[in-house]
């Protein structure tokens, strides 16, 4: 069933590459056609055509040449388009589908059905083993004769009967030898190896490709064919290892890449399967050897492709044995020597020396410069296998980061793009698994000092790749940023942690993280000239507003612990890199106001904190929460010198900071309203008592921002906060009334029960209509008939109110009263305070008086 397969698998790569080979012509045939139906013949062409087609030039071999030559050359883009196939495949399609292919299809045939025939005499015995053997070596030495004969015929025809003499020569010696014991282990090895000998001679003196993969792909295929359960892995390997020893004669002399190849894939596919399958401990010692045999062959090999090739830039390394090799042996190793400890370590070291040393060997040369590279590279992954073998994951983690950082560094000196490629992936590797196997297995000072290990590898080596930008591939152009990030992320993932243990709060770890880093930032920048990081240095207090925001409402203590010093630091570098950046950072101005706000978030929580301590009420508790924002409103507006730094910034302060502390003191003002007095200390006298004074502070620095920034403020836009102003003045007096009714009447604190109340009703149509006499006395003097009119306005609502509310209760006295006083005050305003002419009324008059 295994040998019908094989010769299955021939056979349609055989019909797979004819039929490649006749849709190649079909396509060739098709555009030539195109390409004279777009441009018509002239009747110089057709005679030209003509004796061309009708000379007598022989047909070539191949249609596909002749082609070319009459219809001329395929478009640029078509042969741009089209990819040249691997040699390997190149060298299968060529041997199936050029030159005689009559021998080479037969002498395939031929090997398999030998092989089918010793098979066959094994298991079934009409003739003598030995007559049977002996006429199979006479066919292959009449073979060889013959192809030695015919070595000058077209299509590599003695070349292929050679190397089918010779495989057979293989295939006798190997049946022989394992399963009917005719020959001695010792003997065969003997033949074998003269047979080897034999067909390397034969092929270099020939420089026969052909003969030399025809020999070595059938001594190859000699186990696989004959395969039994019987046998010992001893004589397969030796087996091979004769084959590899004929493949490293040929590599001395020849540069056949392809050769190398297909023996290297046999040996290493073969043992590869048979230590999955077979493989047991106590069969090391007789495996051990082989693979340190085979690797050694083919490392030699590989070295031999570069001292004897032809020195071009394509030719530098047999890449596929280069990194093939060492891809398929150490797992092999790992497999053998798992059961040893400390073996796979100490493996991956022997293989680091051996990779560096030739390095070193071969550096210098420019032949075998870029070799020596690779070997260099090679030693370093080793070196870098060989640590999670010794270290833990998490220190393992840790020391590739050096490594990687290392050589990141090394690559940018040596401008070694591959591998600087290897070494980001080694740091990005190191990077992300460190995090995840502290998490595995706890977080301990060693373990963060792991983490300072793994940020400062990976900060380092994106200082590295900054300052050789010049050097970055459109592929890694930013990975100087990404590692800057990473190595930042893994600070804030694990400093925070270490500074809990000493008894600082996890929002202020976080802050005083960001305070170190900064200041590493800082003297990176100076000492480094790492200039990227003055970018990054801008956001140094907007990341701090946001860490502080992220677990402010775990804790209202801002201060705890060593909070007053790591807070009072984290400002007192803000400001130092305000002044250091003051003509470089973008966005300055917008640091600044951010500055002023932050200081002043951080002290309400910290009031707000001791008033909570002290337990006191609702009203001063809320006052708490108005006193920083206030300070801060009258400092700015009352300063007239900011000093020689900040003056230039006097505008900014005056409107955009200061105005963020009065919105925030107009959302407490709406809130304060809600709030009744419940002092415990204080006796509650109007607009004399804690809450009201507070409040008429917060009006009144509402009034002195507007003024203080009345040559920026659009004209509407101060009407608008005029009105505001206005309307919260009213509501404030009328809050401080219904607190009075509240103490000295003890009537409920809400909308409901005052708005019952007869004494409430009373009252506010009064106060209201003072009010309104108030702003008609202004509106007089100033000549401001908005203000009139508001006054206005508020007593219309006095008058609705009388009619719609005093009116229902017309019989009590405070009814009475009411309308009483609110008519009076009609009168007296209509009398005194008459509506102002409007302005265009002014100007009239004005005019006809100068007339």
């Amino acid at each position: 069933m295994g040998l019908s397969i094989v010769g299955l698998i021939i056979l349609s790569f055989w019909i797979y590459a004819l039929q490649n080979r006749v849709s190649d012509l079909e396509k060739i045939v098709k555009n030539s056609k195109n390409s004279l139906v777009k441009k018509p013949i002239s009747s110089k062409q057709e005679v030209s055509f003509i004796e061309k087609t009708t000379s007598k030039q022989e047909w070539p071999v191949t249609p596909r040449e002749e082609t070319l030559k009459i219809f001329g050359k395929l478009p640029k883009e078509q042969n741009q388009k089209s990819k040249e196939p691997s040699k390997v495949v190149q060298f299968l399609t060529n041997y199936f589908t050029t030159g005689n292919l009559l021998v080479r299809i037969g002498s395939v045939v031929l090997f398999f059905g030998l092989a089918f025939l010793a098979k066959y005499a094994a298991e079934h015995s009409v003739i003598s083993i030995e007559i049977r053997l002996l006429f199979i070596a006479m066919l292959a030495i009449v073979l060889v004769a013959l192809g030695w004969r015919l070595k000058n015929r077209e299509g590599a025809y003695g070349e292929v009967l050679q190397g089918l003499g010779i495989a057979m020569f293989y295939l006798v010696i190997y049946v022989a030898s394992k399963f009917y014991a005719l020959l001695s282990f010792d003997i065969a090895f003997v033949l074998m190896l003269i047979v080897v000998v034999i067909g390397s001679i034969l092929a270099v003196i020939q420089n026969a490709l052909p003969l030399a993969i025809f020999s070595i792909v059938g001594g190859f295929l000699v186990p696989i064919l004959t395969a039994s359960d019987s046998g010992s892995h001893v004589v397969l390997f030796s087996y091979y290892a004769l084959l590899n020893f004929g493949i490293f004669i040929q590599a001395w002399y020849r540069s056949w890449r392809l050769l190398n190849v297909v023996g290297f894939i046999f040996t290493f596919v073969i043992a590869t399967a048979w230590g999955v399958l077979q493989y047991e401990p106590d069969l090391f010692v007789t495996t051990e050897p082989f693979l340190i045999l085979f690797f050694m062959m083919y490392l030699t090999i590989s070295i031999l492709f570069t001292l004897k090739h032809s020195f071009e830039l394509k030719n530098f390394i047999d890449g596929t044995l280069v990194f093939g090799l060492p891809m398929v042996v150490f797992p092999l190793q790992v497999n053998l020597v798992q059961h040893f400890q400390y073996a796979e370590a100490l493996s991956a070291i022997i293989l680091g020396v051996l990779y560096i040393t030739l390095s070193q060997v071969f550096k210098n040369n420019k032949k075998t410069d870029f070799l020596a590279q690779v070997f260099l590279l090679l030693g370093v992954i080793f070196f870098t296998i060989s640590i999670p073998y010794i270290f833990d994951a998490d220190l393992s983690a840790a020391l590739w980061s050096m490594e990687g950082c290392v050589a990141v560094w090394i690559a940018l000196r040596q401008k070694r793009v591959y591998s600087r490629y290897l070494a980001e992936i080694l740091l990005l590797v190191s990077a992300f698994i460190y995090p995840y196997s502290v998490q595995r297995y706890g977080f301990t000072s060693f373990e963060y000092l792991g983490y300072i290990i793994v940020i400062v590898s990976v900060f380092m080596a994106s200082y590295f790749l900054n300052k050789n930008k010049k050097q970055l591939s459109d592929l890694d152009m930013h990975i100087d940023i990404v590692f800057l990030g990473i190595s930042t992320v893994l600070w804030f993932f694990s400093t925070p942690i270490e500074l809990i243990k000493f008894n600082i709060s996890y929002s202020n770890s976080l802050l005083f993280s960001l305070f170190i880093v900064g200041c590493m930032f800082y003297l990176a920048v100076k000492y480094l000239n790492y200039n990227l990081l003055i970018k990054v240095l801008q956001f140094y207090l907007p990341i701090g507003v946001v860490l502080f925001y992220m677990n402010i409402f775990q804790t209202f203590h801002p201060f705890e612990g060593f909070g007053f010093i790591i807070i009072g630091s984290f400002f007192m570098f803000n400001y130092f890199l305000l002044y250091q950046y003051d003509k470089t950072w973008e966005y300055v101005k917008q640091m600044h106001i951010l500055s002023i706000w932050f200081v002043a978030t951080v002290l309400i929580f910290e009031v707000m904190h001791f008033a909570r301590v002290l337990h006191v009420s609702n009203s001063m508790l809320i006052i708490s929460m108005a006193i920083v924002p206030l300070v801060f409103s009258v400092v700015l507006l009352t300063f007239k010198q900011y000093g020689i730094w900040l003056e230039k910034y006097r505008e900014d302060y005056w409107f955009t900071a200061t105005g963020g502390f009065v919105f925030t003191l107009i959302l407490w003002e709406l809130k304060a309203f809600s709030m009744p007095p419940d002092f415990d200390i204080f006796i509650y006298i109007p607009l004399l008592n804690p809450i009201d004074i507070m409040q008429s502070l917060v009006l009144f620095i509402f009034s002195l921002w507007i003024y203080r920034n009345k040559n920026i403020l659009l004209y509407n836009n101060k009407i608008f906060l005029y009105n505001l102003l206005a309307l919260m003045s009213v509501i404030f007096f009328t809050v401080v009334f219904a607190r009075s009714i509240y103490v000295y009447r003890s009537v409920s604190y809400d909308i409901a029960s005052l708005w019952s109340d007869i004494y409430f009703q009373t009252g506010l149509s009064i106060l209201w209509s003072i009010i309104a006499i108030i702003a008609m006395f202004i509106s007089k003097k100033y000549d401001n008939r908005p203000a009139w009119l508001a006054g206005f306005g508020l007593l219309v609502v006095v008058v609705l109110k009388l009619f719609f509310v005093e009116l229902a209760s017309s019989g009590t006295i405070e009814r009475i009263v009411s309308f009483i006083i609110v008519g009076s005050l009609l009168l007296l305003i209509g009398y005194f305070v008459p509506l102002p002419p409007s302005k265009d009324v002014v100007s009239k008059k004005e005019k006809k008086n100068e007339f």
